[in-house]
């Protein structure tokens, strides 16, 4: 396994209390000096945190900064050191320290860069634990509009998962985009150094060049890896290999290696001008590289089997979309995903002539898809926790994580900044309190506490004494539920049983059964929850697509509500990819919220805002993309991937893209 020094879990934990020893123990002797010992201990603290940075040993750089912190008298400074001490544990994948540093700052403090790094840190944080492919959905490529000190970040950390899951060739990309959001010389050239390294231990697993991992690699990778070959090649003289290199680089002109490499690696004179790579994401989905072909669309979808249902109602309201405005598009194709694999669904799409691919539905085959090489754009009916390198490839569907992203920015509006939450047990409750989380950290809140409840028992009194415990009931402000209605109606009245009705609950619309109940959901009186503008709206344009939806499909409109909204979303976001008019960080009206398409290919949702009052359901406000595109950088969807440092939208008329 290739890993690079400063990797995730590279130290981490073990270094915690001698961090903070060489905090307390500089403070006792802030005068004293550096010592003499040789050239590295004649670095001062800060310097050799710097250099341990450069080279990727960000357990080490997190210990010197944690040094130059004790050492120094200066406020200011001392904090400058504790956010670098808790960035650099952030990179390393130690938790614990990143927690202990960046607890000790208030991000209000820090200016727009710093802010934008210690939410980065944050969220490095959040995806420590996880699994290689989930982390990387959630640390998405930065935009070309992020600040460097920002963007090598994520492709240093980006890197480290990739390395970590015995992925060489990504990483090696990750780290030739590192390079090329580098601005200091010194780190440029630890940075070169580092690739090579990586490239010399891919050659010595047999990844080569022309291997098949490095089959979809751009020149600059496969430049790296060929470089690193010769370095491995036994040469019967110097004019040989030289000879070689020389060779290499008509091959891989302007190649990087140039700038440093060539001279420290092999004393080669030879070097010629670089190219500079450029900046921005890996085969990002949704780039202009995948344009249609033609302007049919397939609808590809499970009419059998356990998905028949929701795939019934998806079909009708795409359907109902597209005849309500066509945009001058043939009548789109329906496939029967059931019976069809990746492999067998792409062919047929490309045998049709299909322009647009809309589907599958199933997450394991959105994955699978997701891996094929397309020349259509497709829009996968949900949500998958893997990175995509497939261009035009975008993911659209219901996904909970946007829904506790909503609610938290929504419950930060009201000003409830310190949250304490209970999820149910599973991934799904995993993936409902990361997206809460991470929005959260997002507007410099904090989340106290959080536990995890059996949603098959009726009897949640453990999981809420021990959230509401250890002072957390009288530091919180707030409390996020997340659970199908049954399980909410229970934790709402057993929380008031143990005192705490009195504190806000905001939750996500699988609270709410669609339709309203107030002789069951009188329980919930107060509950504040986020859902779609199909559900919330009343009156207008809305309502009246409502009415004729449920006269046209029935049950189908009715039963499975938000299902046949997704569908009418579906169709608007395939016109528009149709007409070229779907671009990242351009939001849209839609029945599901409004949609935010980013860099990565994911289609975010925002939401409206409702209350429980007298077991019905209350709209408070309404989506718009005017509040969507004015928003502050801050309020950035945890999703996207401008990394910046973001007011959740209100107000709005929903439905225009239907019209």
């Amino acid at each position: 396994m290739i890993r690079l020094n400063g990797g995730a879990g590279t130290r981490a934990g073990l270094f915690c209390i001698g961090l903070l020893m060489l905090f307390v123990a500089g403070c006792a002797s802030q005068n004293a000096g550096p010592g003499t010992a040789g050239g590295e201990a004649r670095l001062s603290p800060a310097d050799a945190a710097q250099r341990a940075a450069d080279q990727g040993d960000y357990a080490e750089a997190a210990a010197r900064y944690g040094e130059a912190a004790g050492r120094t008298t200066n406020a200011d400074t001392q904090r400058m050191y504790r956010l670098e001490a808790g960035l650099a544990a952030a990179q390393a994948g130690d938790v614990q320290t990143a927690r202990q540093m960046l607890a000790s700052l208030d991000p209000s403090t820090l200016g727009p860069v710093d802010h934008a790094r210690y939410n980065l840190a944050q969220r490095e944080i959040a995806i420590a634990d996880m699994a290689p492919g989930k982390a990387l959905a959630n640390l998405p490529p930065p935009a070309k509009n992020t600040a460097p000190a920002v963007a090598e970040r994520v492709w240093e950390k980006r890197a480290q998962i990739q390395f970590s899951a015995n992925r060489p060739v990504e990483g090696i990309a990750a780290l030739v985009q590192r390079g090329a959001w580098l601005e200091r010389q010194t780190a440029v050239q630890a940075n070169d150094e580092r690739t090579y390294d990586a490239a010399a231990d891919a050659i010595g697993l047999g990844i080569g060049p022309d291997s098949t991992d490095a089959a979809n690699a751009d020149d600059t990778v496969r430049g790296w890896l060929a470089l690193a070959d010769i370095g491995q090649r036994a040469f019967s003289d110097r004019s040989q290999r030289d000879d070689a290199l020389a060779e290499w680089q008509q091959t891989y002109r302007g190649h990087p290696a140039n700038r440093f490499v060539l001279a420290d690696q092999f004393d080669y004179q030879g070097t010629m001008a670089v190219q500079p790579v450029t900046r921005g994401g890996v085969n990002t989905a949704g780039s202009a590289a995948a344009k249609p072909s033609s302007d049919q669309v397939a609808l590809a979808l499970p009419m059998s089997g356990a998905f028949k249902n929701a795939a019934g109602a998806i079909r009708d309201g795409f359907t109902f979309a597209y005849r309500n405005n066509t945009g001058g598009l043939p009548s789109p194709i329906s496939y029967d995903s059931s019976n069809l694999n990746a492999q067998a669904l792409a062919q047929r799409a490309e045998n049709d002539g299909i322009g647009i691919l809309v589907g599958p539905l199933d997450k394991d085959k959105v994955a699978a898809m997701a891996r094929q090489q397309l020349p259509m754009p497709e829009i996968g009916l949900n949500t998958i926790d893997e990175p995509v390198r497939r261009d035009g490839f975008y993911q659209f569907g219901l996904d909970p994580a946007d829904e506790a992203a909503s609610a938290a920015r929504h419950a930060v509006d009201e000003g409830d900044r310190n949250a304490i939450a209970l999820v149910p047990q599973g991934d799904w409750g995993d993936r409902v309190l990361d997206g809460f989380r991470d929005a959260l950290n997002a507007e410099s809140g904090q989340l106290v506490d959080y536990r995890t409840y059996n949603s098959d028992t009726h009897d949640h009194s453990q999981a809420i004494q021990a959230v509401l415990g250890r002072g957390n009931q009288a530091n919180a402000d707030v409390i996020f539920v997340a659970g199908q209605p049954t399980q909410a109606r229970l934790i709402r009245s057993q929380l008031k049983y143990y005192h705490a009705g009195d504190l806000p609950m905001v939750t996500t619309s699988h609270a709410y059964a669609g339709q309203p109940d107030p002789d069951s959901d009188i329980d919930l009186n107060g509950v504040n929850f986020v859902d779609m503008p199909w559900v919330l709206g009343n009156g207008g344009t809305i309502a009246r697509l409502r009415q004729e939806a449920a006269s046209t499909y029935g049950s189908s409109a009715t039963d499975y509500a938000r299902l046949f909204a997704m569908g009418m979303d579906a169709w608007v976001l395939a016109r528009r990819v149709a007409k070229a008019e779907l671009s990242a960080d351009e939001p849209l009206e839609g029945m599901t919220g409004v949609l935010a398409p980013r860099s990565d290919g994911h289609i975010t949702r925002y939401l409206g805002w409702a209350v429980f009052r007298n077991g019905r359901p209350q709209t408070l406000s309404m989506p718009s993309t005017a509040d969507v595109r004015a928003m502050p950088s801050s309020r950035a969807p945890s999703r996207g991937s401008d990394y910046r440092t973001n007011t959740a939208p209100t107000q709005g008329n929903v439905g225009a893209g239907l019209n």
